[in-house]
């Protein structure tokens, strides 16, 4: 009998991790032949007029490359980091998480060696489970909202083929946070001021670009009323990019994390600094990263 039982129970396991439930990481367009310019339209007025912003665009990525390093695999990758920041700021009232992944990258990349083109970005599920949200609401809104962008790229391109990326399981340990106490001044932009020079330096010391910096408190203040400060910063460290989406079995589907965004903010009349950000582990978690080489650099940056 206790055989059976056991029997049984192993079946139950094996069965279960045969049929888990693949989820979506990714949605992808590919299009014949090379359609930037066609996208160069669509993040100009249409993408715009979505209110999406775009704060530090990065077109021709593999060019840069092959000046610095001296050869691509690429004609086609463009970093274009996107935010709608009108819709995203009442949401980080109910959970500021929600900025490790806005602005975030709509990325567009062509192999030099196949007629396609790619445009990419992360699901809104695969953002909400890194980031950890539950709440039902910004959930809600930020599923429309990307439904919303997705209609767009649907409408500028109705000819692509639309697949997913997939990923299955629980993903588990994906966030960076830290909390750092401070004596709060009387003049707080001098602090922030002073914080976000220091963090530049730092970044800029270990070897990364500061590609990006976006203030949420910028503009309609009363859209954010619960911080005195919300800002990200968009890093990037280029021999990791180019490891990662260049050279010898590029990866550029996994420039959807590219630029990494840190947020930062001081909830008000607080006395504490708060900063997260997604980790590393990640991109391995939802790509696989191919050969010994790329995952040694992204456990090194991590």
């Amino acid at each position: 009998m206790k055989k059976i039982l056991v029997t049984v129970l192993f079946l139950t396991v094996a069965v279960n991790g045969l049929f888990a439930e693949a989820k979506h990481s990714t949605i992808v367009y590919t299009m014949k032949g090379n359609v930037e310019a066609a996208y160069n339209t669509m993040m100009d007025k249409p993408i715009k007029a979505l209110g999406y912003r775009l704060p530090d665009p990065r077109k021709g990525v593999n060019d840069v490359y092959k000046k610095q390093y001296g050869s691509t695999t690429l004609d086609v990758l463009s970093f274009m980091t996107i935010v709608n920041d009108k819709s995203i700021k009442p949401l980080l009232e109910i959970d500021p998480k929600l900025a490790g992944f806005n602005p975030f990258n709509l990325v567009i990349y062509k192999h030099q060696n196949k007629d396609e083109t790619v445009i990419s970005h992360l699901t809104a599920s695969a953002v909400i489970e890194m980031l950890g949200i539950t709440n039902a609401k910004v959930i809600a809104e930020y599923t429309k909202m990307m439904t919303n962008l997705d209609s767009l790229v649907s409408k500028t391109f109705p000819k692509a083929t639309v697949t997913y990326g997939l990923y299955e399981g629980a993903m588990t340990d994906t966030m960076m946070h830290y909390e750092m106490a401070f004596d709060r001044p009387e003049d707080l932009d001098d602090f922030i001021d002073d914080i976000q020079e220091k963090v530049e330096d730092t970044f800029i010391e270990k070897g990364y670009i500061m590609a990006g910096f976006f203030n949420y408190k910028q503009g309609k203040k009363d859209l954010i009323p619960s911080y005195d400060a919300f800002w990200t910063f968009s890093l990037c460290h280029f021999p990791y990019s180019y490891t990662i989406f260049d050279n010898k079995n590029a990866m550029p589907e996994a420039a959807v994390f590219a630029p990494c965004t840190m947020y930062m903010y001081i909830k008000k009349d607080s006395n504490t600094l708060v900063m997260g950000m997604p980790r590393l582990a990640n991109w391995d978690r939802l790509f696989k990263m191919k050969g010994q080489k790329r995952m040694d650099f992204l456990k090194k940056l991590d």
